[in-house]
């Protein structure tokens, strides 16, 4: 049962220089970086992993959303042939041994993000905005709006792989939202206080001078979307990256069981005033439990000095270094969008305004990830063909890979930029 571990593909040259940046933004760092919840993944995964061979007769009945199908042609063939247990047992241990050395080799490598080079322009609360091109003040803006469970970093990986520099470079002036662990007095924050508080006043910043592009990514396409919805005249066009609108399509146990997942959170939804990054990493890779295991395994294999490992390490720190959810925005991304599906039924309201994309008449740009497993393209789609004025972009990539992989560039960013300059 031998496995040939596959190598990315090396990063191709950028169509478009890259703007200079201090050396240190790598080297240095300055925020310890949460690599002790590899943890997690190993507790998760080892215990996933060792206590198959016991669980073959429960793996027919899995939920798909597990993804253990090839687990389950395993348990085909171990009742077929009792012969092969000890052997798939053993397996089993070796590839375990694989994974644990690579999140340990994760835990010990000497990459690190440092200092955030850019400055900040505007600050309301834990909310700052970021300016990439301070030196551009004429040109258009764009206005990033991450996820607001995690850092923009993902988007300014690297100095030579940055979507926000790529931008940049490109000509505009990308003003980028900065999410941070919210305050004492900011916790009964809802998802539509972070749009009305929050990224209205920041829009207004960014289109001061003229109208802005405003992008979003992930769970950040979503806030994006209400925020045109309820700003128009200051919006220059709608781009919504793996942005999730039918949470009850390929989702499985995350859509279909929702309620159950609410309920399961409900021990820290009551009593606290913050869901932790742990307890949102937690549920995610619940669903994904060999997820981790496949990843780590692959990046125990990659030369440890190369450009491929480093990138995997800032990719694994960006997901490590997540933003605690406030109460009230933890029940609504859980409750009313995974469980209720408020959103695919033109529910969700955002300052008394029900946010129905069908009423945003802007020009859209989205882009459907056809491999993504975080936003599947069932749960995208929808909001693509709901935009009056949408154009429909579908890269055979991952969620996190739009952003990440080498070949970003040419499938996803080169494409958006030039959608950009006729708009």
């Amino acid at each position: 049962m031998e496995t040939a571990m596959r190598k990315p593909n090396p990063l191709p040259a950028n169509p478009l220089p890259m703007p200079q940046v201090q050396p240190s933004l790598i080297q240095a760092s300055v925020r310890p970086l949460q690599r002790h919840r590899a943890t997690l993944h190993m507790a998760t995964t080892l215990s996933a992993l060792l206590s198959l061979p016991s669980a073959w007769p429960s793996l027919k009945n899995a939920s798909p959303s597990l993804n253990l199908a090839p687990l389950a042609r395993l348990r085909t063939i171990s009742a077929e042939h009792p012969g092969l247990s000890p052997y798939l047992t053993r397996e089993m241990a070796l590839r375990a041994r694989a994974f644990m050395n690579g999140v340990t080799l994760y835990r010990n490598h000497p990459v690190r993000r440092g200092a955030e080079a850019t400055p900040v322009i505007w600050r309301s609360g834990t909310t700052s905005l970021r300016d990439y091109a301070p030196d551009a003040a004429q040109a258009v803006p764009v206005l990033i709006v991450p996820s607001l469970i995690n850092r923009f970093s993902i988007l300014d990986l690297e100095p030579e792989h940055s979507f926000i520099r790529y931008l940049a470079a490109a000509g505009f002036r990308p003003l980028v939202v900065d999410w941070d662990t919210p305050r004492e007095d900011e916790k009964h924050f809802s998802l539509g206080d972070y749009v009305t508080q929050r990224l209205i006043p920041a829009l207004h910043i960014a289109s001061a001078a003229q109208p802005a592009h405003v992008v979003g990514y992930c769970m950040g396409g979503n806030l994006a979307l209400a925020l045109a919805a309820l700003a128009p005249e200051s919006v220059r066009s709608l781009i919504l990256l793996a942005t999730p609108w039918d949470f009850h399509a390929g989702y499985d146990a995350m859509g279909q069981e929702g309620a159950k997942l609410e309920h399961m959170l409900q021990v820290w939804l009551q009593g606290n005033d913050f869901l932790p990054v742990e307890v949102v990493q937690s549920v995610f890779t619940a669903f994904q439990p060999l997820h981790a295991f496949r990843k780590f395994s692959t990046f125990a294999a990659y030369d440890q000095t190369g450009p491929e490992a480093a990138r995997f390490v800032l990719t694994e720190d960006w997901l490590n270094d997540g933003v605690p959810l406030t109460i009230p925005a933890a029940r609504e991304s859980f409750g009313d969008w995974f469980a209720r599906n408020v959103t695919a039924k033109n529910e969700w309201r955002v300052g008394g305004k029900i946010i129905d994309p069908s009423q945003i008449d802007l020009p859209a740009y989205v882009v459907v990830p056809g491999r993504d497993r975080i936003v599947p393209p069932q749960s995208a789609m929808p909001l693509a063909q709901a935009l009056p004025r949408a154009m429909r972009h579908e890269p055979m990539m991952g969620h996190i890979g739009i952003m990440s992989s080498p070949k970003a560039v040419h499938q996803v960013w080169k494409p958006l930029v030039g959608w950009m300059a006729g708009h």
